[in-house]
């Protein structure tokens, strides 16, 4: 499997432990990531303000990918939905199509729809499969309680988006479940985490931001695992910043999914980036590697070994 890795702007200048990881756990299944050059940002920061101009960057990465004759592999839950909203309106609006593919044809460039949008976890669970992520395991979780947060984004609208039910997603519980680990049903994990109102409304980013929180730790999370790489940065970056004037608060940790299931497959914590998680310290990290049971193939080995006596 071959894809183009379409990461975004966020992700490959602050969160680049999100790709990191992402491409450590996807080499495990030989799964090819190819960064392509000629990618430009999926224009979402102008969505409110002119829609032609919102949606014409998108199409343009789906025709670089199509160029290359590959499937676009996403990250980025809002570039996820930036590109399917450009494919949906791209399909319904042929004189727009026209318009926009003669932009695209003064670069040698043209969308016709053959490329295909993906997002990681689909990749993980459906391409790649579950069955086959569990061949892969050297461990699995005991004991690891997690607060999923999906983000506005990947889900909603669900006639575009078209990645799970939008009401009681799947997709993550069972990614959740073959690591060993349990996604805990709690209130927020279904919501915005206020990251949006950054720069607007700061007092209501940070109180959604504490109120996800309280929501984890009311539900008994240990960590948080957004699936958003704007709630990652709120959890991880705008909730160290809200505590730099409490010096006994500790921040609640943030542990994202490539990293959660790239320790189940083996892979050290220093090439999934743990450490470049601001709310994840070395006695986090510890504690991860101690809830790691034992290895798998150990266990398979006494479950014949009982069978045959």
């Amino acid at each position: 499997m071959k894809y183009a890795f379409f990461q975004g702007c966020n992700i490959p200048v602050r969160i680049q432990q999100y790709a990191l990881a992402t491409e450590a756990v996807l080499n495990k299944f030989g799964v090819e990531l190819q960064v392509m050059r000629d990618f430009n940002c999926c224009g979402y920061p102008m969505r409110n303000v002119d829609e032609k101009s919102y949606i014409l960057p998108s199409v343009r990465n789906l025709a670089v990918a199509e160029k290359a004759g590959l499937d676009i592999m996403v990250i980025c839950n809002c570039c996820f939905q930036s590109l399917k909203k450009a494919a949906s309106i791209m399909a319904k609006n042929p004189e727009l199509a026209a318009e926009l593919n003669g932009m695209l044809a003064k670069e040698g460039l043209r969308y016709t729809g053959a490329t295909t949008i993906k997002h990681y976890l689909t990749v993980l669970h459906t391409d790649i499969g579950i069955a086959a992520i569990k061949e892969k395991l050297v461990y699995r979780f005991k004991g690891l309680n997690s607060a999923v947060i999906h983000g506005c984004h990947l889900l909603r609208p669900r006639e575009i988006m078209g990645f799970d039910d939008s009401f009681v997603p799947k997709i993550t519980e069972d990614l959740m479940a073959v690591a060993g680990a349990t996604s805990l049903d709690w209130l927020g994990r279904l919501e915005c985490c206020g990251a949006a109102l950054a720069g607007f409304n700061d007092e209501l980013s940070i109180r959604l931001l504490n109120e996800k929180i309280s929501g984890a730790k009311a539900a008994g999370a240990q960590y948080i695992t957004p699936i958003c790489s704007y709630c990652h940065l709120q959890f991880d970056t705008a909730q160290v910043n809200s505590l730099k004037d409490e010096s006994a608060a500790e921040p609640f940790p943030v542990l994202l999914y490539p990293q959660l299931l790239g320790l189940c497959l083996g892979i050290d914590a220093a090439s999934l980036g743990l450490a470049q998680n601001q709310t994840i310290t070395s006695q986090h990290i510890s504690n991860l590697t101690a809830l790691l049971g034992p290895p798998v193939e150990e266990k398979k080995s006494r479950k014949k070994a009982k069978a045959t006596s």
